[in-house]
């Protein structure tokens, strides 16, 4: 494969403030990084290997900030559960049934569904990582699949035997063994706190207190549902800090929003699990974005709704304008515009998602300097030819049959609609044979629960 990658006439939206939108424009790449970024046909070696991007929308691969990546194999386990049923169903049902060639295919085959759908960063929050082999097994699928991102340490959840565990203290072993430089590759790793939400107030201090020794980010569940004051009894305990990212939120009271931004923390928004799963009412969107906090989207819970972000961009800005508009509407007026634009959407798709995991100056934009991360999708089907704004027609309609290329740190991991490597085929091989093994445990222990 050559060094340098163009690509050739497409419209490219860069997220760059300075750069914009540039139509019949190019983008060259080189060492697997970006280095100009134009009309005219920036200059390439003879042997680069050209990709037509005529009628194509050029943008910057989209981050995940949230997603459980050990469930790919079991999409549409839990289709019309709430979280109420999913722990038990999932954190304390099928997952037991996982042993660590399980969460290798399924963190793989989870990885690739993200890269398939145009997503070349990930923050995997691990919760299944019942062993020091169930955490190797997971990074060891990330890598695989040649994903950028985080790797962020969880673990199982409470037991009749261990009902306020702390968190697995292996997760110094693997910062020391796989992150010593704090980076291996692509990768990098945090620490997946279960929260002033799921123990104790002594407990959750310990779990802090162990990811900041490490010098690791954390990530925690706030705001859903039954839950509460989890931001209000962390700023007690003087716990809050701007490496604490918080997923969920849209139950958050007006002054747990303002301490989050006071002490610059992030949001993972996650709109299809928030309202398929009765995690709250609308999505935080709206709040998070009026106060200034850094914030991107997350596909969340595999196994109870999508593996995209193209459906939580449309979701997200469906909820915030029906929450914005719901004033206006009871009391029977009809504005003539909303706020929030599908622009907007895909800001919080790119740029503000690698603000969220501080990884801005590496990814988030199609800025020459950056890693070559890039998604490209055909616009020229019917649904997406489109007579206004492209990036509006985008978010509107399309899905990852739409994404044409995928390219990850210069290296093309899509090519024409499929995703390419030995590595593909061998994934769906580990993935099905996974499946079956778990069907089997599954029924062994009488739950009879099985993945479509």
């Amino acid at each position: 494969m050559s060094d340098e990658l163009l690509l050739k006439n497409g419209l490219v939206v860069t997220v760059d403030d300075k750069l914009g939108d540039l139509q019949n424009a190019d983008v060259l790449v080189r060492d697997g990084v970006i280095v100009a970024v134009g009309p005219g046909g920036p200059t390439a070696s003879a042997d680069a290997e050209v990709i037509d991007c005529k009628g194509r929308l050029v943008i910057p691969g989209l981050v995940d900030t949230h997603r459980h990546v050990w469930q790919g194999a079991i999409g549409a386990l839990t289709p019309q559960m709430t979280g109420a049923g999913y722990g038990p169903a999932v954190l304390n049902g099928i997952s037991t049934s996982y042993e660590p060639e399980d969460i290798y295919a399924g963190a793989l085959w989870g990885a690739l569904q993200a890269l398939d759908a145009g997503i070349t960063t990930i923050a995997d929050w691990a919760h299944n990582l019942r062993s020091a082999e169930h955490a190797n097994a997971n990074l060891r699928g990330l890598q695989a699949s040649q994903i950028r991102g985080y790797f962020l340490y969880g673990g199982p959840g409470p037991t009749s035997d261990q009902p306020d565990p702390p968190h697995p203290l292996d997760a110094r072993r693997m910062r020391d063994e796989h992150f010593p430089k704090g980076v291996n590759g692509r990768l990098r790793m945090g620490m997946a706190l279960r929260g002033p939400c799921f123990t104790s107030a002594d407990r959750n201090g310990e779990d802090f207190k162990f990811a900041r020794e490490l010098g690791l980010p954390i990530s925690t569940h706030v705001g859903m549902a039954g839950t509460s004051d989890a931001i209000i009894v962390l700023d007690r305990f003087g716990l809050l800090g701007s490496d604490v990212n918080y997923v969920h939120a849209n139950m958050l009271t007006d002054r747990e929003f303002d301490l989050i931004a006071k002490s610059k923390g992030t949001i993972s928004l996650t709109p299809s699990t928030d309202m398929l799963m009765q995690f709250g009412t609308f999505p935080a969107t709206g709040p998070a974005l009026q106060r200034g906090i850094r914030s991107g989207f997350g596909v969340d819970t595999i196994c109870s709704c999508g593996t995209d972000i193209f459906s939580e961009m449309r979701l997200a800005l469906a909820a915030e304008r029906s929450r914005a508009n719901a004033p206006a509407l009871a009391r029977g007026e009809q504005v003539p515009t909303v706020a929030l634009h599908q622009r907007d959407m895909l800001r919080l798709a790119t740029i503000d998602g690698a603000r969220v995991w501080k990884m801005e100056h590496e990814v988030g934009s199609l800025t020459p300097g950056k890693q070559a991360d890039i998604t490209v999708i055909d616009l020229r089907s019917p649904h997406l030819d489109g007579y206004g704004d492209s990036i509006a027609t985008m978010v509107l309609g399309a899905g990852p049959a739409d994404v044409e290329t995928v390219i990850v740190g210069g290296d093309v991991v899509k090519r024409q609609g499929q995703l390419v490597g030995e590595h593909v085929k061998r994934a769906r091989e580990l993935m099905s044979a996974s499946r079956d093994r778990i069907r089997k445990r599954e029924a062994a222990a009488g739950r009879g629960r099985t993945a479509s």
